[in-house]
């Protein structure tokens, strides 16, 4: 049995000076297979997401390849 959750709680507790911009700058629109779920990212948008993105092997894959840019 899962534990139940707190009502008006935050799992992960966000601070935006701990983030990073993740920018779409390819020419396909992007599906993220985030643990939190899937993330859509078009052509020429960025998001803010937290530094733990870096560490995912198909962030890592689009980084190398030129498809995205993540900026501290």
């Amino acid at each position: 049995m899962s534990a139940a959750k707190k009502k008006n709680t935050l799992e992960y507790d966000w601070d935006p000076r701990k983030s990073v911009v993740i920018r779409n700058v390819g020419d396909k629109n992007i599906l993220l297979d985030l643990p939190t779920g899937q993330f859509r990212l078009d052509i020429g948008r960025s998001f803010r997401m937290t530094p733990e993105v870096a560490d995912l092997p198909q962030v890592k894959e689009l980084i190398a390849a030129g498809a995205i840019e993540l900026d501290e």
